[in-house]
């Protein structure tokens, strides 16, 4: 298992903001050169309409993810290379009302694997920032059952679960416990809605309401995926889709 660190950047003065192609290539460049990073997303909301319309998707968000935690903290400490990013107010999104963040396990059910021809993804992001009556009970029903049937969604590309850690950082952000995350990933936002609409998704609804006591609920975002690889290595990009 790996760690995965969660950065979502919201605007709430204006939740139609967009990051610039130039923004966006900026941060993209700035957390390649993150050390110690196995690899990086970068997401921006797909302009998609879904049943759950769970209102405005965070203007930016991100996930790196780290073979341990000690090299995931070692770059939220003072020092640490995402450390000396934050100190910039506009390195990350120009004009955010609020940047949370939060370090998590990645448990992975379908690894995302990318082929040259495909010119954009998209991941269907979601957190349960309530709590559970019995976490355990919650995780073990939904860690055997739930990704299971996720992976039965037509054209999925990558099934993960993230669930909660202790960690350690200097952020200057705010600081969130969510109690789990999943992702889906898909081709284009456009298998995506298809996909939401097949026979799998009352499958869903219906282990849904299965799920052991828990306060709160999920919400749900579309986002166009870019793919970020460290280093010197390739990394995938979506056409310039902002302006």
């Amino acid at each position: 298992m790996t760690f995965s660190y969660f950065i979502t950047a919201t605007n709430e003065q204006d939740p139609n903001a967009r990051v610039s192609a130039t923004h966006s290539r900026l941060i993209q460049e700035a957390i390649r050169a993150t050390p110690n990073l196995k690899k990086a997303e970068l997401y921006t909301p797909a302009q998609i309409m879904t049943y759950h319309d769970d209102g405005h998707s965070p203007v930016l968000a991100l996930r790196l993810e780290f073979a341990s935690i000690e090299a995931l903290e070692s770059q939220l400490t003072e020092g640490g290379h995402l450390w000396r990013l934050a100190q910039s107010d506009d390195w990350l999104a120009l004009g955010a009302s609020q940047v949370t963040h939060q370090a998590m396990l990645t448990r992975t059910f379908l690894p995302l694997t990318r082929t040259t021809t495909e010119p954009t993804l998209c991941s269907y992001l979601v957190h349960y920032p309530g709590t559970a009556e019995n976490f355990n009970d919650w995780l073990s029903y939904y860690i055997a059952h739930h990704p299971q049937i996720m992976l039965e969604y037509p054209h999925v590309r990558q099934v993960n679960v993230f669930t909660r850690v202790d960690w350690c950082e200097s952020m200057p952000w705010t600081r969130v416990n969510y109690m789990q995350r999943n992702m889906l990933t898909f081709p284009s936002s456009q298998l995506l809605a298809e996909a939401l609409t097949s026979p799998v998704r009352a499958r869903m609804r219906e282990d849904n309401d299965r799920f052991p006591a828990f306060l709160g609920r999920a919400c749900h975002y579309p986002m166009l995926t870019n793919l970020i690889a460290p280093g010197n290595e390739t990394s995938f990009e979506t056409p310039p889709l902002f302006v």
